[in-house]
């Protein structure tokens, strides 16, 4: 074992040694291969190779569609105009996307009058670069080109044509729904329009709302008259019923004749008649008696007293029956009234109700159009988007990278040399061994 290990040991340092020597002797190779990588590599990145400069124009969103967005929106008609007239929420991400849109780099091109032929949309997309600020709103447009004035009139006429494009997209959405909203406020006038002539209509009928209401208040208050004078006349009833009993008693107990007795001579003229006629002294006609029957004056004037009391119950009983009838009749057509009250009441409730809905609508409608109408007039565009800092021409250029480069070709040159040293080695030995084994 310990013999394996120390053989193991003298291939390795036979195996390095050889490694090294070939090192040594083909250092010049080397050397020579990485000088004219490094020399190559520097007449492109110094000579050949244009440099690149980079124009940065930075934007901050503020997010005021967003803010248009989410706008607390209700069940009502208010809140389905919103949702109507609603404009799409502009993320970052969305900005990001948009920048590079085709019409936005068209316009570019048009605008800094750029040759069509050498900057088409593709590369001129492939000349911007975006990049987002992490933990903000900034969005940074890079343009990359060798003329570093054009590179920031480019950076700049993005950044200001992008704005312009976002205030045009909100202003097409706003007129759209402008539009929209224009065409439906007319139908909405038209159904308030005859909401309001039913209505008057309505209310030119006859016997109407507040007719019958007054009709009811008048029928309320002569039932009322009515009840109070059948009350007053069975008080007056009673009160007859009542006297007419105590005279009825009272008539029972006087009697209706009343019989006197009275002596003769108390009457001159009968005395003297009875004397004549009789033969009699006037001693025994003294001693004559006669009775009266006499009518009862009392008794009279009760009899006439109940009679009176009689006629005068009669009389309040069919004022009373009079009363109850035309409490019964002005009940009957106070419950007329009030049905045809009612009927007219739900009629006008539902009118009116339809007027409201339609004078709600309309304002709601009026008032989206006049909100539509100022963002159709207003520049959304440059408030969503801004230009923080515009491009300012760029004096070191961003590429190439000449001791970058450099290095990276003497690290290359070194690493080709190498693998060319071992190769022409191995080519070498194995010629050699080849030609030791066919001797």
């Amino acid at each position: 074992m310990p013999q394996i290990d120390q053989q193991n040991y003298y291939y390795d340092e036979i195996s390095l040694r050889e490694i090294i020597e070939v090192l040594l002797k083909g250092w010049k190779l080397i050397a020579i291969i990485t000088i004219i990588s490094v020399l190559t590599s520097g007449i492109f990145s110094f000579f050949i190779i244009d440099p690149t400069y980079e124009a940065r124009t930075t934007l901050m969103a503020s997010f005021a569609t967003e803010r248009l967005v989410n706008q607390k929106i209700s069940d009502d008609i208010q809140g389905i105009l919103d949702t109507i007239s609603s404009y799409p929420i502009m993320t970052i991400q969305t900005y990001k996307e948009q920048i590079k849109n085709p019409e936005i780099l068209k316009q570019t091109i048009d605008e800094l009058g750029l040759d069509k032929e050498e900057f088409t949309l593709n590369v001129l997309k492939e000349m911007i670069e975006l990049e987002t600020i992490k933990d903000t709103n900034l969005i940074a447009v890079k343009v990359k080109y060798t003329d570093p004035e054009l590179a920031a009139k480019i950076a700049n006429t993005v950044a200001q044509k992008f704005t312009s494009f976002i205030s045009n997209m909100a202003k097409q959405q706003a007129s759209k729904s402008s539009q929209f909203i224009q065409s439906q406020l007319e139908v909405e006038k038209k159904k308030l329009d005859d909401a309001l002539l039913e209505l008057e209509q309505f209310l030119s009928q006859p016997r109407g709302v507040d007719e019958l209401k007054a009709e009811v208040s008048s029928k309320l208050n002569l039932l009322t008259s009515y009840k109070t004078q059948l009350v007053q006349k069975e008080v007056a009833l009673n009160k007859l019923e009542a006297a007419l009993e105590a005279a009825e008693k009272e008539l029972k107990a006087t009697p209706k004749v009343l019989i006197t007795k009275k002596s003769i001579s108390e009457d001159p003229i009968l005395s003297q008649l009875v004397t004549d006629t009789a033969n009699l002294e006037t001693k025994d006609v003294l001693s004559l008696t006669m009775e009266n029957e006499q009518i009862n004056s009392n008794y009279l004037s009760l009899n006439n007293k109940v009679s009176n009391y009689r006629i005068s119950i009669a009389e309040t009983s069919k004022e009373i029956e009079d009363i109850k009838n035309k409490i019964e009749l002005t009940k009957k057509e106070l419950e007329n009234i009030q049905v045809e009250l009612a009927e007219k009441e739900h009629q006008e409730s539902l009118i009116q109700r339809k007027v409201n809905l339609a004078q709600s609508t309309y304002d709601a409608f009026l008032k989206k159009y006049e909100e539509t109408r100022i963002a159709e007039s207003s520049e959304i565009g440059d408030s969503s988007i801004l230009i923080v800092s515009k491009a300012v021409i760029p004096e070191t250029p961003v590429s190439p990278k000449k001791m970058l480069n450099l290095a990276i070709a003497g690290v290359l040159g070194i690493m080709v040399g190498v693998f060319v040293v071992f190769f022409k080695e191995y080519w070498e030995s194995s010629a050699e061994e080849a030609t030791n084994k066919s001797e």
